[in-house]
């Protein structure tokens, strides 16, 4: 009998959790790469891409990606920072605002998609021990 690996299934339900949210995000020019920058923004707008990454723990470069995609899309603006010069700070426009209703139903329904034969007890003991695992990666869990 061969053993199974947490680590495998964790891959695997990433994978179809990006490609779910990818569907359903296509009509919108967005894929699921955005989707935590636009979170980060609807909850603090006129931040900066160093805050973004720091929220996450992702890395600058991939933000960038983000930022320049959303920007070209008409998602977001950036302003210089009239207290530090360097710094762009980063603002949600008037589209990204309308569509904030709709990512918020999109991934609703992703997550009621992943949930649909689970019991309320079984969801409850995932995050338990999601978040031991997490715990034992020494990944800090942001609820931001």
């Amino acid at each position: 009998m061969t053993q199974e690996h947490i680590g495998k299934y964790l891959s695997i339900a990433r994978r179809a959790h990006s490609s779910l949210l990818d569907q359903k995000l296509k009509p919108y020019d967005i894929s699921h790469g955005q989707v935590l920058l636009l979170i980060a923004l609807y909850r603090n707008d006129g931040i900066c891409q160093q805050t973004i990454s720091e929220i996450y723990n992702l890395n600058k470069a991939a933000v960038g990606r983000g930022i320049k995609k959303l920007k070209s899309i008409g998602f977001i603006t950036k302003e210089t920072d009239p207290e530090d010069r360097r710094r762009q700070l980063i603002y949600l426009t008037a589209k990204a605002k309308e569509f904030q209703p709709k990512l918020k139903e999109i991934l609703s329904s992703v997550e009621a998609e992943m949930k649909q034969d689970l019991t309320k007890k079984e969801v409850e003991t995932f995050f338990k021990v999601i978040k031991k695992i997490c715990n034992n990666l020494d990944v800090e869990i942001n609820n931001k």
